[in-house]
């Protein structure tokens, strides 16, 4: 291989973005850019599905993918669903991620958007966390190929801030 086609191969100003950021909405991607400070040209706000948008990114020579996103928009990513998952599938998601009946007993006829605000100001980072390595497990698992890596951010729209990440 020439020199010219060993700088080439790592040249990611050929025409596609190796690295992207996918944000559930404006605030989620300002979210990010605060804490990345990545150009705002790598930045796509779904405003709808992301599995499309995921297709559509790796299809373009995305090689690293970042997910930011809202407790709802992570639920649905780990549990794999297009509309708002059902409780008992949170519910099972949760003690999946280590919550105990006993602690989700408080939620039983809460709406599952609920749950998000006890554990981070009950400093349950750990579940968080974990939500955020279940969402990042199921894309990369989808997405079927080992050179694509995926890393979700959970954000608090309150305060513009991630929360939580699989980094």
């Amino acid at each position: 291989m020439d020199a010219k086609a060993v700088n080439q191969c790592c040249d990611i100003t050929l025409g596609t973005r190796q690295e992207e950021v996918i944000s559930e909405n404006d605030i989620c991607k300002e979210a990010h850019r605060q804490l990345f400070r990545f150009d705002e040209k790598i930045y796509t706000v779904t405003n709808g599905g992301v599995r499309d948008e995921i297709e559509d990114r790796i299809k373009a020579g995305a090689l690293r993918l970042h997910l930011t996103g809202t407790w709802p928009w992570m639920l649905k990513i780990a549990l794999q669903k297009d509309d708002k998952p059902e409780r008992g599938d949170v519910f099972y998601l949760l003690r999946l991620l280590g919550l105990k009946d006993e602690e989700l007993q408080p939620f039983a006829s809460a709406d599952i958007n609920d749950i998000f605000y006890p554990l981070y100001y009950g400093k349950r980072f750990d579940i968080l966390r974990r939500l955020c390595h279940r969402a990042k497990k199921e894309v990369e698992e989808r997405v079927n190929n080992p050179s694509i890596t995926v890393h979700c951010h959970l954000v608090a729209p309150e305060i513009v801030q991630i929360v939580a990440s699989s980094l």
